[in-house]
């Protein structure tokens, strides 16, 4: 061997030791982007929860200051703040659930799940993580994701350091415990289950709301009686609100979409138990195509929370 060159083992640990920094790297990465999506998530919630809180406490307030009376201080202050609480509603929606804050909690989400996708693909040698250059392979499309982002990459700035390891996956049976059974139950069905829950509630204050509006409406119109014709209209906003929430917050979309990625992986699982075929390729055909499913999936979401503004 010349001087100072390198026999095939001491190549062989240097191109190990450059892809565990690859994948060291950009697993701290998709760490990062997944703090600032999750920052950003809980930020939209709040404020679409305020907004809704707004509404409902606006319509009621201002009805009931007409009850009380608009002659005396407490119907003048009953008033006063249901205006402010309804004049709030569009200021919120459009500052802080706006089409570019819904698009940037969206674009960093993917880069997130798409740098996590990369990874996985990695750590089990599929395609394009097959040859010796799998490192710089890696690398360079954690680059090439991260300058599609450059724009929110002020939104990662306050991230704590990763405290999460690289995932322990070293072959197919650690992909399954780490990756793909977690994403079905803990994930998906687990996901779907408390968007159903949600959905549930919101869909009884609906009906409990719209039930209301008609009792109130049908005594107004046959008794007369001026206070329960006043409450109507309230009544009408606070529903109108609640079905703005459930449409904004697309309850129903992510239920349907969890589930059919969740049946589409378990199935995916279902074949790989009962295949014979335990190759190197079979392997990497198969984490690719559960990694393909889970991306569909994640585009499927990115595309429905961008299609449409906030309702307002």
């Amino acid at each position: 061997m010349p001087p100072g060159g390198r026999g095939p083992r001491q190549r062989g640990c240097a191109v190990e030791q450059v892809d565990r920094s690859a994948v060291s790297a950009v697993w701290r990465e998709h760490r990062r982007w997944s703090w600032a999506a999750g920052t950003a998530k809980r930020s939209i919630a709040f404020w679409r929860t305020a907004a809704l809180a707004a509404a409902v406490g606006g319509a009621v307030l201002t009805t009931a200051a007409v009850q009380v009376g608009l002659d005396g201080a407490p119907g003048r202050a009953l008033a006063t703040t249901g205006a402010v609480a309804l004049a709030l509603v569009p200021v919120v929606r459009a500052s802080r659930l706006g089409r570019d804050r819904i698009e940037a909690w969206t674009r960093v989400r993917s880069v997130s799940e798409a740098l996590k996708a990369q990874v996985y693909l990695f750590l089990t040698g599929a395609q394009p993580y097959a040859g010796p250059d799998r490192g710089a392979r890696l690398w360079a499309f954690a680059t090439a994701v991260a300058d599609d982002v450059a724009d929110l990459a002020g939104m990662t700035l306050g991230a704590p350091d990763p405290d999460t390891p690289v995932p322990a996956v070293a072959d197919v049976d650690d992909y399954l415990a780490h990756r793909l059974r977690p994403q079905i139950d803990g994930y998906y069905r687990a996901g779907a289950a408390r968007q159903q829950r949600r959905l549930t509630r919101f869909r009884a204050a609906e009906f409990g709301i719209a039930a209301a509006g008609a009792v109130l409406g049908a005594v107004a119109a046959t008794t007369g009686a001026a206070g329960a014709g006043v409450w109507v209209s309230a009544v009408t906003v606070v529903g109108a609100s609640i079905t703005a929430h459930i449409s904004a917050a697309r309850y129903e979309h992510l239920v349907v979409s969890y589930l059919a990625t969740a049946r589409r992986l378990r199935a995916l699982l279902a074949e790989w138990e009962t295949a014979a075929d335990r190759s190197p390729a079979a392997v990497a055909a198969f984490v690719r195509a559960c990694e393909e499913a889970i991306t569909q999936e994640n585009e499927s979401w990115l595309a429905a929370w961008t299609h449409d503004r906030e309702p307002s």
